[in-house]
């Protein structure tokens, strides 16, 4: 039997946020379901609800905003091979990016679906709270300095 989760939605651009009971959703083949433990709001999550579609106008509604998460994971993807249920790992949730943008992919919720390659296991010695403020900082650094829009610079072997 599923276990119940809750998440934050934005139901409509410049809406309230409100939280409810929500599916929850398995994984596909390459993706983990993980127990949230800790999350962190970043400002795209607090300006996306004040500019509505001005901001990232291709996010669908409703959504479940946030992209930092920690915590256990509860169950793997037929095709995960790094992972297992039990480890302890932080993840950029993908619920609002232009590739994913489907409400069970959103950090803001008890049960978040996230994509393997987007996923790395805690050290026992760093806290969920420690952890969950590194994902969207290492995406952000990765991005300045290899996208070739940005400094373009060689990938490391």
């Amino acid at each position: 039997m599923a276990p119940t989760n809750h998440a934050v939605f934005l139901k409509t651009p410049k809406g309230p946020l409100v939280v409810e009971e929500a599916p929850y959703t398995p994984p596909g083949p390459h993706e983990l379901v993980v127990k949230t433990a800790a999350m962190a709001i970043n400002p795209v999550d607090v300006y996306k609800q004040i500019r509505g579609d001005d901001l990232l106008p291709y996010i669908k509604m409703p959504c479940v905003p946030g992209q930092d998460v920690a915590g256990e994971v509860v169950e793997v993807g037929s095709a995960v091979t790094r992972f297992v249920p039990g480890d302890r790992v932080l993840g950029e949730a993908a619920g609002t990016t232009d590739f994913a943008n489907r409400t069970a992919e959103g950090a803001f919720q008890a049960y978040v679906v996230l994509r393997e390659q987007l996923v790395a296991v805690i050290p026992a010695s760093i806290s969920f709270a420690r952890a969950t403020v590194l994902p969207l900082c290492f995406s952000t650094a990765v991005f300045g300095l290899f996208h070739p829009s940005t400094l373009a610079l060689p990938l490391p072997p």
